[in-house]
């Protein structure tokens, strides 16, 4: 039976090592690649259970072993992981809290249980020594703290993601309540009700505001951080869609200017040929077909034309008739990448509904832009297939990819309008998808 308790110890102790260094060094940089670090992983678990399997002989509970252990896995982090050292203390501290929290907790419940809370420190010696309520304890504790540390797996990797005002908060916060937990822990094994009771509420209070506090300062960054990465992609989108509409525009330039030229050298050799009837005729019948590159919008903006002509012609060959009204009384003052993020964006999610219908007959997509005082419109109209609103009158994507960014264009569309004091509009009727852009066009 003592061998059964012996190999029970061990393993709880080699558990908790591979809990600690698993849980502290996900939080940090790996400095190796999978295999190896769990190679590193398993290693250095190996020696902290002898580590501390040879502190426990030297006595059973002692303070001065949690504080060796802390160090010890502070010190393995710098092996298995790159980084800051804030962050690096950071995590071991805030798994240390926890590990101890939970081991704390369960062992003066289960004291509680089996009738030793009048005489707490006897309670507390029968949990620590080698027997049933030991084994019990023991298996409890890690099958329990296995489960929570694998419940919240996906959090630790986000702990890199905070800033060091945060990480210092959660070191300093974890490092209190640690603290704390060792001081109510020996106030505790004393023999006085009043002050189990004390200790144990002020333990549980602690226990409770720490993990509220760390769980939210990651989620709470970790949104922050989704928006950051999202506002940086769009503006990245951004430019580099008005940049491509804008070569777009120049090569449609110099295209018309070449077949210009063109027809001329044509018009010229023509003149030249007197006698070869044949060759005059062939002539003849190519200056007759236009090369001329279809233009479907002149309204002054060179942007906007690039975006109405490039979409028509994409409308083209999907068969989606396309319509365009542009009105444009005075120069715009809205960047050309801000334009794309519009315009573009309404007339690429018109098309994108459209393409869902069987039957091509029944789409269209209608584009107009317009001014009016000190505004400029945008308005796209399309069919649908249905309506994109939920009960709450808020679109809902139709795509089945979970991995993609859904709804980006109408984040895109709804930001840099906003950014100008503007407003957009998205509405559903009859079977019409309707988004109105109103844009300010101040100087």
């Amino acid at each position: 039976m003592n061998v059964f308790f012996r190999f029970l110890e061990l393993f709880a102790t080699f558990t908790e090592g591979l809990i600690v260094l698993s849980v502290s060094s996900s939080m940090c940089e790996r400095k190796h690649k999978s295999g190896k670090h769990n190679i590193f992983i398993l290693m250095f678990t190996v020696i902290y259970t002898a580590l501390i399997t040879y502190m426990n002989t030297l006595e059973a509970f002692s303070f001065a072993t949690i504080t060796v252990a802390v160090l010890y896995s502070f010190a393995v982090l710098f092996v298995i992981s790159s980084g800051k050292l804030l962050l690096k203390a950071a995590s071991t501290m805030i798994t240390w809290f926890f590990v101890l929290a939970l081991d704390y907790t369960l062992s003066y419940s289960l004291i509680m249980i089996i009738g030793k809370s009048i005489v707490m420190s006897e309670g507390f010696e029968l949990i620590m020594s080698p027997g049933l309520p030991r084994a019990f304890f023991l298996t409890t504790n890690k099958l329990l703290q296995v489960s929570i540390f694998l419940m919240f797996r996906r959090i630790y990797p986000k702990l890199k993601m905070l800033d060091n005002k945060n990480i210092f908060f959660l070191l300093i916060l974890s490092t209190i309540s640690f603290v704390l937990i060792q001081i109510l822990t020996g106030l505790i094994i004393t023999d006085s009700v009043i002050t189990i009771q004390i200790a144990v509420v002020f333990s549980m209070i602690f226990i409770v505001f720490s993990l509220i506090s760390v769980i939210a300062a990651v989620f709470i960054n970790s949104k922050y951080q989704r928006e950051k990465r999202e506002s940086e992609l769009m503006t990245l989108s951004n430019t580099m869609m008005e940049k491509s509409f804008s070569e777009l525009e120049n090569s449609q330039s110099t295209i018309r200017q070449q077949v210009h030229d063109f027809k001329n050298h044509i018009r010229t050799i023509n003149g030249l040929i007197y006698s070869d009837v044949k060759a005059k005729e062939y002539i003849e019948e190519l200056l007759s077909v236009s090369y001329a590159q279809a233009q479907y919008c002149h309204c002054g903006n060179d942007i906007i034309n690039s975006i109405i002509n490039c979409k028509a012609n994409d409308a083209k060959i999907q068969n989606i008739p396309f319509d365009h009204n542009i009105k444009l009384t005075s120069p715009l003052h809205i960047s050309s990448v801000d334009i794309c993020a519009i315009l573009a964006n309404q007339i690429d999610n018109a098309l994108e509904a459209c393409a869902k219908i069987p039957n091509t007959a029944d789409c269209f997509v209608k584009v107009e832009v317009w001014q009016k005082e000190n505004f400029v419109f945008f308005k796209v109209t399309n069919t649908s297939l249905k309506n994109p609103f939920n009960k709450n009158h808020e679109l809902v994507t139709t795509k089945t990819d979970k991995q993609g960014l859904h709804g980006f264009g109408i984040k895109n569309i709804t930001r840099t309008v906003s950014s100008y004091g503007g407003t957009l509009k998205n509405d559903y009727t009859d079977g019409k998808f309707i988004s109105i852009a109103m844009v300010p066009n101040n100087e």
